[in-house]
């Protein structure tokens, strides 16, 4: 490929180059992020368009707001993996300051919260599965009935419960009879 790749080669040159991110720039970026809800809820455009910086691109602001994002959940990331190595876990503790503290909290926080939805899709899951056996046990009563009114009153036994039934149409209302001139499901069905 040549040097002039057509008239968005300058275009995608800007927004590639890398960007340094002063003090002040990061703050401005830390005080667009608290206005949108805090680092889950901002959207990269939402930052550039509050930080309203010139040069500032979606890409810088993504890929900062990303590091900030793991920032906050991981507090005590390093660039140099062994300072976080040679430490003693009791001294990890004990330096402990009030930020780390919270950001430890609002994560137990979210966790509980993750737990509890899984609790609550474990309830309904539970309920559907009761109410699926529920159906089936309707439909094998409605096809012990056809059996019974097309078979002249034969007994069926069911197959999961080694006993023999028999089901008299006393036993069901007026709405969950069947019309016996319905044809008997057959193994198909």
């Amino acid at each position: 490929m040549g040097s002039n790749d057509g008239p968005n080669s300058k275009a995608n040159l800007a927004a590639r180059q890398r960007l340094r991110w002063t003090d002040e720039l990061h703050e401005q970026f830390v005080e667009a992020v608290t206005q949108l809800g805090g680092p889950d809820r901002a959207t990269p455009k939402g930052v550039l368009r509050i930080m309203g910086t010139p040069g500032l691109t979606i890409y810088h602001v993504k890929s900062h707001l990303q590091k900030y994002r793991l920032a906050k959940y991981i507090p005590d990331s390093s660039a140099d993996g062994n300072k976080a190595d040679n430490k003693d876990p009791g001294d990890s503790l004990a330096g402990l300051d009030g930020s780390s503290g919270m950001q430890i909290s609002e994560a137990l926080k979210l966790q509980m919260e993750v737990q509890k939805r899984l609790h609550e899709q474990l309830e309904v899951q539970r309920q559907l599965q009761l109410r699926i056996e529920a159906q089936g046990k309707y439909l094998k009563k409605i096809i012990e009935e056809q059996q019974r009114f097309g078979g002249g009153g034969i007994k069926s036994e069911t197959p999961g419960a080694g006993a023999t039934v028999t089901v008299s149409s006393d036993q069901f209302p007026d709405s969950e009879r069947t019309d016996p001139s319905t044809p008997a499901p057959t193994s198909e069905s």
